[in-house]
């Protein structure tokens, strides 16, 4: 199997050697912008091309976003490559980068604008929260690789920003409906407008669908945000950025045929608020703050859901009565687990500098997690504090020559710290040909999910209540995972066709990580208590390729390849048998051998737009999911636009994905992905 370590070289060199003979095109600026070397600024915070940066990065343009027929977020991160993304229900999603994940993935940083949206309380993003729309976004940035260096310790393996469209770029108005699969009706409104004191957006957006046809784990979203853009004198630009976002979904584990959905309502909020003041051409002051909440509310067993629990098929009062003290006793047990309050605060001040040679941003923050959950922290609501510390900086050394460099310090009151480092080397061997290699040592502190997590059902006893199922223990005591990171990487723009090749070998070593462990108590003959404790050892090793092309001004194409071989020392759950014997369990493989996501793009005429995406993961072992086969997902897109008015555009496309109707699972055996239809109809006003 080494031979497809290897593989996305050989693909290279054919393709630069076919490429290189291909006549040369004269492209329009409007339509070469996909297959550019890009700039980025979440890899280091201050702008920088893709060749310079000391760290893969995948860019998803407006283009692909809208080519590719997405209907929500996470899809669009099956076309990065080493990304895996899954619905573990109809209107739940996991995205994670080299597998090793559960269906909370937490460990990839996830930002909106530069802020952060991972949540302690469930120690990962909640997808269907974010007040975000599709129209919304400008594009977004995916670091492939341990960013913790530059965003901290949630960017342990990765880090993906959202970058929202510019007030002042956009159509003055849109109206997009949608209609489709599962009962799918979307409704989203824009308006955008100059004022003499700046630009401001007011996106607002109505998401109802019906679910599977198996559990009916449907959903109902109604958001609201807005973003303005301020410029009170030269030197000043003021961001600010309010969202509000409420509605229910059907959540549960799907793994059995008498699995049913439970309701979890949910209220979220943000505020964001950017200032950037150029004290001169070469240096600026950055000053960030934002807010984010969010309260998961799932409704209270009834007293025949605790006799259900029980055991209690048809429950006479004798066992009725029971059930109810039972309830009693458990006031805020819920069966899914995701119930409660999260908050998160941040401030943080940034330095930059750019001139000549060198360019660096410095700064520090602080940043206030409130978690509170009769359900997950039955000792009452949990709090952290954390300061960081942190300095990016590169360095033209020579015109071939570029230099990064990365640390940062992060301190957790009365707990651990962590400290994180990333140096690359850059060599720009010709004009279109760049060589890089970097080395990161990232550290990640726990979450309070994974710290604080303590849940236990009781039942009525004798004399009092007695346990009957320990869940989970409390572990203050954990310290920070690390990753060691090593990456060769080679870009390769094309002179004779638009595009350009991406290629990185990576190795990374994961010690210390925060894994799930079952240890069988003493009191309890058949019970056994899950507590996080720092015992997963895991290397990763492989490569990944990603290609843009643009043969012709009416042809594009993105390809994303990637190979991870997954080793394992000791990784997931394990228990402490009674002997004191540690027995590891391990299910492997934590991550797909081998995926693919490409995307095809054609405009035979300027109103007419086909493009074909095509997605395949290898079987993989999600922790608490499935042991999934591997899969291949055809989508494809047909789109007309037709001009009404001088400032008005209607257009209309209709989306199929899985065309093939071949019906698959990405989490759940028993939760299907069959053949979806969708109609979108978009109104502009320019």
């Amino acid at each position: 199997m080494r031979f497809f370590v290897f593989l996305p070289l050989c693909v290279s060199c054919i393709l630069v050697s076919s490429l290189q003979a291909q006549p040369a095109r004269h492209l329009p600026d409007e339509q070469a912008f996909l297959a550019d070397i890009p700039q980025i600024t979440s890899a280091t915070r201050f702008t920088q091309t893709l060749t310079d940066a000391p760290v893969s990065v995948t860019v998803i343009d407006r283009a692909m976003i809208s080519a590719s027929g997405a209907q929500n977020l996470p899809d669009l991160f099956r076309l990065v490559p080493g990304f895996q993304v899954f619905h573990v229900n109809t209107n739940k999603y996991g995205v994670t980068y080299h597998g090793m994940s559960d269906d909370f993935p937490n460990r990839l940083e996830v930002m909106i604008d530069g802020r952060s949206v991972y949540m302690p309380l469930i120690s990962a993003p909640d997808w269907t929260s974010l007040g975000l729309h599709l129209e919304d976004i400008e594009r977004i940035e995916v670091i492939r690789g341990s960013n913790t260096a530059t965003h901290g310790s949630n960017a342990f393996m990765g880090a993906i920003n959202i970058i929202t469209r510019i007030p002042a770029a956009e159509p003055r108005a849109a109206l997009v409906y949608t209609q489709g699969s599962l009962g799918t009706q979307e409704g989203h409104a824009r308006l955008t407008q100059l004022t003499p004191h700046g630009h401001y957006r007011l996106s607002m957006t109505h998401h109802t669908n019906e679910g599977s046809q198996r559990y009916q784990d449907s959903a109902q979203r109604n958001y609201l945000n807005l973003a303005a853009s301020f410029t009170p004198t030269l030197s000043d630009q003021i961001d600010l950025n309010l969202g509000i976002d409420r509605g229910h979904k059907e959540i549960g584990s799907f793994k059995k045929a008498d699995s049913i959905a439970v309701r979890q309502d949910y209220e979220a909020d943000f505020q964001h608020l950017r200032w950037q003041h150029y004290l001169d051409t070469h240096n600026k002051l950055v000053i960030s703050a934002y807010r984010n909440s969010l309260n998961l509310k799932e409704a209270a067993p009834t007293v025949y859901d605790f006799a259900n629990f029980l055991g209690f098929t048809n429950p006479n009062s004798v066992q009725l009565a029971y059930a109810k003290s039972t309830a009693e006793l458990n006031p805020g047990l819920r069966f899914s687990g995701e119930n409660g309050y999260t908050r998160q605060q941040d401030l943080q001040v940034t330095y930059d500098y750019d001139q000549s040679n060198i360019q660096h941003s410095s700064g520090v923050g602080i940043r206030h997690d409130l978690g509170r959950s009769d359900t997950l922290f039955q000792n009452g609501h949990i709090s952290a504090t954390r300061y960081r510390a942190f300095n990016n900086f590169q360095m033209d050394l020579t015109p071939e020559w570029v230099l990064n460099l990365g640390a940062l310090y992060e301190k957790q009151a009365s707990a651990a710290d962590a400290k994180s480092f990333r140096s690359a080397l850059n060599y720009h061997a010709s004009i279109d040909t760049t060589l890089r290699l970097g080395y990161s040592y990232s550290e990640r502190l726990p979450s309070l999910a994974e710290q604080y997590g303590n849940a236990s059902i009781f039942l009525p006893g004798p004399t009092g209540p007695i346990i009957y199922d320990q869940i989970s223990i409390e572990n203050p005591d954990l310290k920070a995972e690390n990753i060691r990171s090593l990456e060769l990487g080679i870009t390769k723009e094309f002179n004779r066709i638009p595009g350009y090749l991406d290629l990185k070998v990576f190795s990374e070593k994961v010690n210390d990580s925060i894994s799930s462990f079952w240890i069988y108590t003493d009191d309890m003959e058949d019970q056994r208590v899950r507590n996080n404790q720092n015992i997963g050892n895991l290397q990763n090793t492989g490569s990944e390729l990603q290609l843009r092309l643009q043969p012709t001004d009416k042809l594009w194409l993105s390809l994303a390849y990637s190979y991870t071989r997954a080793r394992h020392e000791k990784w997931a759950t394990g228990k402490i048998n009674k002997d004191g014997n540690i027995n590891y369990f391990n299910r492997p493989p934590h991550a797909p051998r081998h995926t693919f996501g490409g995307l095809v793009n054609w405009s035979p005429l300027h109103n007419l737009n086909l493009s074909l995406a095509h997605y395949y993961m290898d079987h993989v072992f999600w922790q608490e999911g499935d042991r999934k086969r591997p899969y291949n997902r055809t989508d494809v897109r047909l789109s007309k636009q037709w001009d009404l008015s001088a400032d008005q555009t209607l257009e209309a496309a209709l989306t199929v994905q899985n065309i093939a109707n071949k019906t698959y699972q990405e989490f759940y055996d028993l939760h299907d992905f069959e053949r979806r239809t969708f109609l979108q109809l978009k109104l502009k006003y320019h």
